[in-house]
Protein backbone atom coordinates (compact mmCIF):
# COMPACT_ATOMS: atom_id res chain seq x y z
CA UNK A 1 0.00 0.00 0.00
CA UNK A 2 1.05 3.06 -1.16
CA UNK A 3 1.77 6.15 1.70
CA UNK A 4 -0.95 8.04 0.80
CA UNK A 5 -3.09 5.05 0.68
CA UNK A 6 -1.85 4.87 4.22
CA UNK A 7 -2.52 7.86 4.93
CA UNK A 8 -6.06 7.69 3.36
CA UNK A 9 -7.10 4.66 5.51
CA UNK A 10 -5.12 5.65 8.89
CA UNK A 11 -7.23 8.93 8.52
CA UNK A 12 -10.33 7.18 7.86
CA UNK A 13 -10.58 4.53 10.39
CA UNK A 14 -10.06 7.55 13.04
CA UNK A 15 -12.79 9.72 11.71
CA UNK A 16 -15.00 6.55 11.91
CA UNK A 17 -13.61 5.82 15.39
CA UNK A 18 -14.11 9.48 16.34
CA UNK A 19 -17.75 9.38 14.63
CA UNK A 20 -19.16 6.10 16.30
CA UNK A 21 -17.53 6.96 19.71
CA UNK A 22 -17.37 10.67 20.72
CA UNK A 23 -20.14 12.64 18.18
CA UNK A 24 -23.14 10.02 18.21
CA UNK A 25 -25.19 12.92 19.64
CA UNK A 26 -23.25 15.62 17.57
CA UNK A 27 -23.68 14.21 13.62
CA UNK A 28 -23.87 17.35 11.97
CA UNK A 29 -19.89 17.89 13.29
CA UNK A 30 -17.52 17.30 10.55
CA UNK A 31 -14.39 17.76 11.48
CA UNK A 32 -11.31 18.70 9.43
CA UNK A 33 -7.51 17.03 10.23
CA UNK A 34 -6.74 20.40 12.07
CA UNK A 35 -9.84 21.10 14.48
CA UNK A 36 -8.94 20.98 17.70
CA UNK A 37 -10.32 17.73 19.66
CA UNK A 38 -10.38 19.30 23.35
CA UNK A 39 -11.79 22.58 22.25
CA UNK A 40 -14.59 21.43 20.04
CA UNK A 41 -15.58 19.26 22.76
CA UNK A 42 -15.13 15.97 21.12
CA UNK A 43 -12.25 14.55 23.54
CA UNK A 44 -12.34 15.04 27.87
CA UNK A 45 -9.52 13.45 29.66
CA UNK A 46 -11.72 9.97 29.69
CA UNK A 47 -11.87 10.07 25.52
CA UNK A 48 -8.76 10.85 25.28
CA UNK A 49 -7.40 7.56 27.37
CA UNK A 50 -9.79 5.29 25.22
CA UNK A 51 -8.12 7.00 22.18
CA UNK A 52 -4.41 6.06 22.82
CA UNK A 53 -5.65 2.71 23.85
CA UNK A 54 -7.69 2.77 20.60
CA UNK A 55 -4.50 3.89 18.49
CA UNK A 56 -2.39 1.52 20.27
CA UNK A 57 -4.30 -1.86 20.03
CA UNK A 58 -5.82 -0.62 16.03
CA UNK A 59 -2.60 -0.02 14.43
CA UNK A 60 -0.25 -1.57 16.91
CA UNK A 61 1.93 0.97 17.67
CA UNK A 62 3.13 2.17 21.68
CA UNK A 63 2.19 5.87 22.94
CA UNK A 64 4.03 6.82 25.29
CA UNK A 65 2.96 9.09 28.27
CA UNK A 66 4.89 11.85 27.18
CA UNK A 67 3.63 11.71 23.68
CA UNK A 68 0.17 12.08 24.84
CA UNK A 69 0.67 16.07 24.28
CA UNK A 70 -1.71 18.12 21.96
CA UNK A 71 0.30 18.13 18.65
CA UNK A 72 -0.02 14.54 18.64
CA UNK A 73 -3.46 13.95 20.02
CA UNK A 74 -5.16 17.82 19.19
CA UNK A 75 -6.60 16.87 15.97
CA UNK A 76 -7.15 14.21 13.80
CA UNK A 77 -3.77 15.34 11.48
CA UNK A 78 -1.78 14.96 14.79
CA UNK A 79 -2.78 11.50 15.38
CA UNK A 80 -2.39 10.54 11.72
CA UNK A 81 1.32 11.84 11.67
CA UNK A 82 1.99 9.89 14.91
CA UNK A 83 0.84 6.77 13.85
CA UNK A 84 2.19 7.13 10.10
CA UNK A 85 5.58 7.79 11.12
CA UNK A 86 5.58 4.55 13.84
CA UNK A 87 4.52 2.47 10.95
CA UNK A 88 7.20 3.32 8.90
CA UNK A 89 10.38 3.50 11.45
Amino acid sequence: MTTVHCQVAVREQLRTFLRDNFLYLRPELELDDDDDLLELGVLDSMALVELVEEVQDRFGVAVADAEITEENFGSLGGIVRLVLSRQAG
